[in-house]
């Protein structure tokens, strides 16, 4: 609420006035909010007042200075920094406002954190989508696009409402006019992103619900050896709530695994992962790896499985 506060008193000294719905259109809150807000900042003794009229609006008297004293410098220091991490994924008049920030607070953001959202590499952050979704959450303009899902296309229109980086990949959080319904939506899914000069109103959903690409599943926990050679990967990318030591392999417990990822994961392993536990997700795996030798019309693959299976047997001897 603090941010806001501030937000609407530096709205209001770049803007001769303007109307509570523009300040709440900005703001992305409702009309009765911002009155609110007006309210708190007069008890504050803030020189702010309303007028009616066509003319009329949310005004600051015209000697007003917003006294930077009254924030600490560490609570100085900390909004900087914040502006500056932001910048990340801002636009030129995002930065230019930080700038501002900066001459006015008569000191420069410390560059004490950074964030690249390229992976290293390999892969990449598409700045552009990132830019078109992000115009059409702060304009309320609908978005069209063609999804991916589950070996499907289809087109979908929504309304969107925020980015969201979630497990290492960025989602839009829009409500599905298809499915009536608000849904996640994976950046990388998308095709022929479109957004359209249709607006609408702003959106209150009362709880994120799951989504085409967020979904609840049915977890399972799976007991996993990985050798010493490509353990460093497992230790980076695995969520594992136990790791143990044996020989020359490390064995990974992994709480919440499920069929949309695991099966792939481990199989990029190679040779160097062995499924232990469950029964039925290690026979799964043992009968993908045999289809997957059969692709290639050789018999070493089901050769590996058998042999698979014995040292399996003398693991859970142990």
């Amino acid at each position: 609420m603090v941010g806001r506060l501030f937000q609407i008193v530096y709205l209001l000294m770049e803007n001769e006035h303007l109307s509570a719905r523009e300040l709440a259109d900005r703001l992305e809150v409702s009309v009765r909010t911002i009155n609110r807000d007006i309210e708190k900042l007069s008890e504050a003794r803030i020189p702010i007042y309303t007028t009616r009229g066509r003319d009329g609006g949310v005004s600051l008297l015209p000697d007003f200075v917003l006294n930077k004293k009254v924030l600490t410098d560490e609570e100085k220091s900390g909004i900087l920094s914040s502006m500056r991490l932001m910048g990340t994924v801002a636009y030129d008049d995002e930065k230019q406002a930080l700038q501002r920030l900066e001459d006015f607070f008569g000191e420069a953001a410390q560059d004490w954190i950074e964030i690249e959202l390229d992976n290293w590499g390999e892969g990449y952050f598409d700045k552009e989508r990132f830019g078109q979704l992000k115009y059409a959450v702060l304009t309320r303009k609908k978005v069209t696009f063609d999804y991916m899902k589950q070996g499907d296309i289809s087109h979908r229109k929504v309304r969107p409402c925020k980015l969201v980086f979630r497990a290492q990949s960025w989602y839009l959080y829009a409500f599905c006019e298809e499915r009536q319904d608000f849904r996640y939506f994976k950046f990388h899914r998308m095709r022929h992103l479109e957004v359209t000069d249709e607006r609408f109103d702003p959106l209150s959903p009362t709880k994120e619900e799951t989504s085409d690409s967020v979904s609840q599943k049915k977890t399972f926990q799976a007991i996993v050896a990985i050798d010493k050679c490509m353990a460093y990967r497992a230790f980076d990318e695995m969520n594992a709530s136990h790791v143990k030591e044996e020989d020359d392999r490390f064995i990974f417990t992994v709480e919440d695994a499920d069929e949309s990822w695991f099966y792939s994961y481990i199989l990029s392993y190679g040779q160097y992962a062995q499924v232990l536990s469950p029964a039925d997700v290690r026979d799964a795996m043992i009968h993908t790896i045999e289809a997957m030798a059969g692709n290639y019309g050789a018999g070493s693959g089901v050769e590996w499985c058998k042999e698979t299976k014995e040292q399996i047997k003398e693991w859970e001897k142990k």
